[in-house]
């Protein structure tokens, strides 16, 4: 089994002429001029599209530069993001100082000896020395009691 290949003709078609100086040209005999090899691959290479004319180093930096950069923006996001979780720490340890603060000026407010001396004052706490009234009858009138301290004793009874 043999393959015959044909050489590929390279005709010229002449352009036409105006009409009425139209002449009848009979196309000259196909010219049997081998076809190289760099004609064929030329060939190939516009057929192919743009991808195939550039060069396999252009295409590995276009590449390594994509993937620099992706790189550099996803860093770039990260950063960004690291940043904003800095400020947000700082401002829950500021507002966590901030309520320390507070429980302990209130915790001071609650303190036992603040609460005595402020029972104290009212009269809502035991005192210090208790004096027993003799028993009565209940139907016995009581005198107006004796106070000692600032407190101003009025009469809520008439006699």
């Amino acid at each position: 089994m043999s393959v015959v290949s044909l050489p590929r003709r390279n005709v010229v078609v002449p352009r036409s002429t105006p009409s009425s100086t139209r002449t009848r040209v009979r196309p000259s005999a196909p010219t049997t001029k081998p076809v190289t090899r760099e004609e064929t691959r030329g060939r190939h290479v516009r057929t192919q599209g743009r991808l195939a004319s550039i060069s396999v180093l252009k295409k590995s930096v276009t590449i390594v530069v994509a993937a620099v950069m992706l790189s550099l923006f996803g860093s770039m996001l990260e950063t960004n993001r690291q940043v904003q979780l800095h400020s947000l720490q700082s401002q829950v340890l500021q507002d966590q100082s901030t309520y320390a603060a507070q429980v302990g000026s209130l915790t001071n407010l609650s303190a036992p000896s603040v609460v005595v001396s402020q029972a104290n004052a009212l009269h809502l706490v035991n005192p210090t020395s208790v004096t027993q009234v003799p028993a009565t009858s209940l139907d016995a009138i009581l005198p107006l009691p004796k106070f000692s301290g600032y407190a101003p004793v009025t009469s809520r009874t008439q006699r």
